[in-house]
């Protein structure tokens, strides 16, 4: 009997905490605010431990049948976890009390377990305090590392707290068979639920379909992946638009926002990749050697072969899952080009801010052109690779008056409906660039609306001559493709930096903004994408 009840310490512990991983993360990732979700449910997660541990008084003489029914409460609320947020963030929204009252249940239910198995192990001498509280803490390492190493990377969050759930419930159950206890209409009822229902809500959910773009539907899964850094889902679907031969169009998401868009990203790696080429010829010192930070779908690289006069690419990406996918998959393959097997470029599978910090003194001076091709800054650590420290030290890579373009994130300011006013995301990376003395220019893509920051350290360039003779300033001949104007306004705002990482936060302002505008269902794409 003691073995079993430890059992079903370890099993209940563990799936308390397992919830609380599970909630945190996925609801962090969902809206891009790591540190404060992770924080805030951890917090209630402690205290609902507490407040179970209060209540275990009312339970006055508690059998090994209530303890059972206990931890499958507590697993059907694992299994039911992420669907029911899922659901939440479809209707609701961010509401921040959907991840709180799912670990403070978890935490209340984990909460009961030890002081229960103590009261029912009163009765067996070989019952220790110490081992049960050492199970107890081991369950939450267990776990810990069965979530991050095991479970997640193949499986995602739902079908994870699925396979939690339904595998835990089985062990309770064989667990009631060999002590011999009589399986009542109540235990079994318990036992079919948490089997069922929490597979029916994640069918419910949506959690095994992907979303059309213009929500009229559901598209073709044709690749989806949870990486050890994102969630990777490739999409297919018809489009009725007349701008390109080919009717399908497949769309990357990372993490749930869209990478690229193939009806979208020719005129976005056009400003990303070839402004700054035409750049280079209008000053007279041809781009020769670039380094690519980020850009693992390869599409940049793909424009820079295009122009023969660049002779090696050196590209960082952090993301190994991101390199095979532009390199085996068939669709991604077909749009770069093979652009990342080309003898002329090197890739590099790194931290782009460790490979900088480590690199900078081997490679300074190597490279005409730098382009940052990074996620939206829309958490903490990817705000870091948007930091003055960062630029400074990417920026010595450069030869003397290299250039430099990067992403800049979401172009226009919601606050001008004029579209006058770049956005305060743009605005901050052009004052961070500023800041360590480089001479910055911002520009965008009318298309789908993403800016990009042209950088030089010679103070001889003149944007608007320059953005003239190539036809992209307002009025110009590829104007509807990439624009400049001299006329637009530039918000106040403050320059991010490692201490402040204030990026993240104008990131995460102009989501709320956007609403329903950039968001698709109240939260964002990651809610209905599959598991």
């Amino acid at each position: 009997m003691e073995i079993s009840l430890y059992l079903l310490s370890l099993i209940g512990s563990g799936a308390g905490f397992m919830t609380q991983m599970l909630v945190s993360g996925y609801w962090a990732t969902a809206f891009s605010n790591d540190i404060f979700y992770y924080s805030i449910n951890l917090a209630f997660y402690l205290l609902a431990l507490g407040v179970g541990s209060l209540l275990s008084n009312r339970f006055k003489t508690p059998t090994f049948n209530h303890l059972g029914h206990l931890i499958i409460g507590l697993l059907a609320v694992t299994g039911f976890s992420i669907p029911f947020l899922k659901w939440g963030i479809g209707h609701f929204g961010n509401t921040v009390l959907f991840p709180i009252g799912v670990v403070t249940l978890a935490g209340v239910l984990n909460g009961l377990i030890v002081p229960l198995t103590l009261r029912i192990g009163v009765k067996y001498p070989r019952m220790s305090l110490g081992t049960l509280f050492f199970i107890d803490y081991s369950a939450a390492t267990l776990f810990a590392f069965l979530f991050t190493f095991v479970f997640l990377i193949p499986l995602g969050y739902s079908k994870t707290a699925l396979l939690i759930s339904i595998s835990s419930t089985l062990i309770v159950t064989s667990l009631f068979i060999f002590q011999g206890k009589k399986i009542t209409l109540t235990t079994m009822s318990l036992i079919v639920a948490t089997l069922v229902l929490p597979t029916s809500f994640y069918f419910g959910s949506g959690g095994h379909v992907a979303p059309r773009m213009d929500r009229s539907g559901v598209a073709k899964i044709l690749h989806n992946e949870q990486s050890h850094y994102q969630k990777i889902v490739l999409t297919e679907e018809t489009s009725e638009e007349n701008r390109f031969e080919s009717k399908l169009k497949h769309v990357l998401f990372l993490d749930g926002f869209v990478q690229f868009s193939t009806l979208d990203e020719k005129t976005y790696h056009f400003c990303l990749v070839d402004v700054p080429l035409m750049a280079g010829w209008y000053q007279k010192q041809p781009i020769k050697k670039v380094l690519i930070l980020g850009g693992g779908d390869g599409l940049a690289a793909r424009n820079l072969l295009n122009h023969s006069e660049v002779e090696g690419i050196t590209l960082v990406e952090l993301d190994p899952s991101m390199i095979k996918l532009a390199t085996e998959n068939a669709i991604v393959r077909d749009y770069n080009k093979d652009s990342l097997k080309n003898s002329k470029v090197e890739v590099i599978i790194d931290d782009a801010f460790r490979w900088v910090q480590e690199n900078q003194v081997s490679l300074k001076g190597q490279f005409d052109l730098i382009l940052i091709d990074f996620p939206a800054p829309k958490n903490l650590t990817l705000a870091r690779l948007f930091a003055a420290e960062f630029y400074r030290s990417a920026f010595t890579l450069l030869k003397p008056n290299g250039l430099v373009s990067i992403q800049a994130g979401p172009s226009y300011s919601f606050e001008d409906p004029t579209r006058k006013t770049i956005s305060e995301v743009t605005a901050s990376i052009l004052k961070t660039i500023e800041s360590i003395d480089y001479h910055a220019f911002p520009y965008v893509t009318p298309q789908d609306s993403e800016a990009f920051v042209f950088a030089t350290k010679d103070r001889t360039f003149d944007m608007e001559t320059f953005s003239k003779s190539i036809g992209i300033n307002t009025g110009g001949w590829l104007g509807v493709l990439c624009r400049y104007d001299k006329g637009w306004k530039i918000p106040n705002v403050e320059k991010n930096t490692l201490n402040t990482l204030r990026l993240s936060q104008y990131m995460l302002s102009w989501f709320r903004k956007a609403g329903d505008i950039f968001f698709y269902y109240r939260g964002n794409h990651l809610v209905l994408l599959p598991d």
